[in-house]
């Protein structure tokens, strides 16, 4: 989960799987799995970021609740 922030300010909080994908032009628009077209203020680059980000942190956890449940 990212947060975006709409072209009017609001911020939101984004399930990244949902995106299909990204197109910029003069602003960025994201496109989502369900169809909905989404605008917001951050950069393609920057969305990037956000989710590489989110992913490794959401894999860390992952791999540190195994090891603590695998332990006695």
């Amino acid at each position: 989960m990212i947060w975006v922030t709409r072209m009017d300010g609001e911020r939101l909080l984004l399930n990244d799987d949902q995106v299909l994908y990204v197109e910029a032009n003069h602003d960025t628009l994201l496109v989502l799995a369900t169809g909905e077209r989404l605008r917001v203020l951050e950069s393609p680059e920057e969305l990037v970021d956000r989710i590489a980000s989110w992913r490794q942190r959401a894999i860390g956890l992952a791999l540190l609740h195994d090891d603590e449940s695998g332990r006695a």
